[in-house]
């Protein structure tokens, strides 16, 4: 077998448990943990001529009480000619230890730390590209923050189901801020009552009645235990999508068109988004900035990409159109010209 050289970046990527195609590396943080990058690279990869989105790198954020498993995701991204990226935040998945307390953080903002760890590797590796942040559910708020304050490095902003707005009403998320303001300064790990009843894990683990094999340690049934300090950091964090982000990049909010947050199970809560409330998060969606693109997909589930597969085929189809089309803005300057003559005519 003949020696084949691996740059000394290269060394820092090892084998990662979703198999062959994928590796990991470590991204130490100033807090003393450690996030994890993911790399989708499949083993004898080809692509066809001129792939629809060869030019953009996307980087995927999970959100609250998960991890990076969509496999299938990922597949679709690289088959268009994306190059695909995903995290584990930091004590979340690939990052969990005895020593980790699931979940926790006091600020979303300081997940701009791996946010910028991952940007600086990603676009070393694929200069020129765009840089795409897709986010689901707290993953989709926190990439919000972060494309808010970094305007240059975030071309576009996808979002899946994110959790812009409290569940009962923006009143119900200032009353209940104000009562567990002052507990978190004094306990941010105190304890709150559990608020999934497992509906969600029933509709889509393959243990149950979903499709999907993932790490239940890693995803819990009931999600993992909540706390003060992170229910008082998103309450912020959707605040200040409530005063308006002004995003200048594109943005895709996609969602269910409707939701289950009954505490009964019924069968409409496989058809439905058991986690938001989808109303209140498509009217605050409108806060985000600009250019806005909402997308309801009726029958989605909370993760619209582990929908059943008519249904998830679709939403691939409406993410992988906008990604086009955000592409093909780039590069299309003779509309840019177009419009300059025509103003100039005046």
């Amino acid at each position: 077998m003949a020696f084949q050289f691996r740059s000394p970046t290269e060394e820092l990527w090892g084998a990662d448990v979703l198999g062959a195609d994928y590796a990991s590396r470590k991204l130490p943080l100033t807090d003393g943990s450690t996030a994890t990058l993911i790399r989708h690279r499949p083993v004898g990869r080809r692509l066809r001529f001129a792939p629809p989105l060869r030019g953009l790198a996307i980087l995927y954020v999970h959100g609250w009480s998960d991890y990076f498993f969509q496999t299938e995701l990922a597949q679709f991204l690289t088959e268009a000619g994306a190059d695909f990226y995903a995290l584990d935040l930091r004590h979340y998945g690939r990052n969990l230890s005895a020593s980790s307390v699931p979940g926790f953080i006091t600020n979303l903002e300081d997940y701009f730390e791996e946010f910028d760890a991952a940007h600086r590797i990603i676009s070393s590796a694929h200069p020129g590209t765009r840089f795409v942040m897709l986010g689901h559910s707290t993953g989709g708020l926190s990439a919000s923050l972060y494309a808010a304050a970094n305007p240059t490095k975030v071309d576009a902003l996808a979002l899946n189901s994110p959790w812009l707005e409290f569940q009962a009403s923006e009143l119900g998320r200032t009353a209940l801020a104000k009562i567990l303001k002052a507990t978190s300064h004094r306990n941010p790990y105190r304890n709150l009552p559990g608020i999934d009843p497992g509906f969600y894990t029933r509709t889509v683990s393959n243990r149950f009645e979903g499709e999907w094999d993932y790490n239940l340690a890693w995803r819990p049934a009931n999600g993992f235990p909540l706390h003060t300090g992170f229910i008082s950091a998103v309450f912020a964090a959707q605040a200040k999508v409530k005063k308006g982000l002004d995003l200048k990049q594109p943005v895709l909010v996609m969602l269910s068109a409707k939701d289950y947050l009954l505490p009964r199970w019924n069968d409409a809560a496989s058809r439905s988004d058991v986690a938001l409330n989808v109303q209140v998060v498509a009217q605050r969606s409108i806060n985000l900035g600009r250019e806005l693109h909402l997308v309801r997909l009726p029958n989605a589930l909370h993760d619209v990409f582990l929908s059943p597969v008519s249904i998830r085929s679709d939403a691939y189809l409406r993410l992988g159109s906008w990604l086009s089309n955000i592409k093909s803005q780039q590069s299309d300057s003779g509309i840019a010209r177009a419009v300059q003559r025509t103003v100039e005519r005046d």
